[in-house]
């Protein structure tokens, strides 16, 4: 089959160009502390992100159904997944002590942040994260259709679970209005995350399954808006001394999540395998 690594080139560029626009954005064209846009119109910026998310599905018909580049090992891939696990784990042990505090005093806590969502904070990007840092490793040492090694189903779920939360946690419990650009494009980081991470797990444990166009497409759209997005907006709120550290470290790590897909979707756009 031919070689369509130029569009993996493409998507790299393009995420570079929409990472720049966003925080050209947030220096110049927002306010910093709030969020809200103090130029122009807010709905403009949605529509760039919005398409990162929806558009991808478009050319991935074009891209390999089986890619060869994710048949045995890919080390790039997994290099990715072990620091983006390192971070979830981090973020996860940072909400330690609320979560302790929240079973000693629970009558402190209130109905917007209940106790179990401290524990729930605390425990799903652990889970995730442990995933991450395994399964990437069997990135580095085969885990395509030479080795035969199928992972554990509900281990894995923790994964799409980690970022569902995180998007039911953004869209409903956090007071976020469209005007307010941070907190609403992170739903949309959020989502992303959550549907490149199903398809991800399949890789994994359901080694030759032809999943390469929706591997592209979900990549992606991870890639564009947890790392254009989500790790741009990281970084720029923690150079302004914004996040706590669980933010933080849950911030990086959706961001190099966002690089995982990168990785997929540019071994999608390579060879067919026969």
């Amino acid at each position: 089959m031919k070689n369509k690594h130029p569009n993996a080139i493409v998507v790299l560029a393009l995420g570079f160009a929409m990472a720049g626009l966003h925080l050209a954005d947030l220096l110049l064209w927002s306010d910093a502390e709030t969020g809200f846009a103090t130029a122009g119109s807010v709905w403009l910026r949605y529509i760039p992100w919005l398409a990162a998310l929806v558009l991808p599905y478009l050319p991935a018909r074009r891209a390999a159904n089986q890619p060869t580049g994710l048949q045995d090992t890919c080390p790039p891939l997994g290099l990715c997944m072990v620091l983006a696990g390192a971070a979830l784990v981090t973020s996860g042990v940072a909400m330690g002590p609320v979560a302790k505090y929240a079973v000693q005093y629970p009558e402190m806590f209130s109905t917007g942040y209940p106790t179990w969502a401290a524990w729930a904070d605390l425990l799903l990007p652990v889970l995730c994260g442990a995933w991450l840092l395994y399964y990437g490793g069997r990135a580095f040492k085969g885990f395509g259709m030479q080795r035969q090694k199928l992972g554990s189903p509900l281990f894995a779920g923790t994964v799409p679970l980690y970022f569902l939360w995180k998007l039911i946690w953004r869209f409903q419990f956090t007071p976020a209005s469209v005007y307010r650009m941070p907190c609403a494009l992170r739903v949309l980081s959020a989502a992303a995350a959550l549907l490149f991470a199903v398809v991800l797990i399949k890789v994994f444990l359901v080694p030759g399954l032809p999943c390469g166009h929706t591997l592209y497409a979900a990549g992606t759209g991870a890639y564009l808006l947890c790392t254009g997005l989500e790790l741009t907006q990281t970084l720029f709120e923690a150079a302004h001394d914004m996040l706590t550290l669980p933010d933080l470290a849950a911030g990086l790590g959706i961001g190099l999540f966002g690089l995982c897909g990168l990785f997929c979707a540019w071994e999608a756009c390579g060879e067919e395998m026969e």
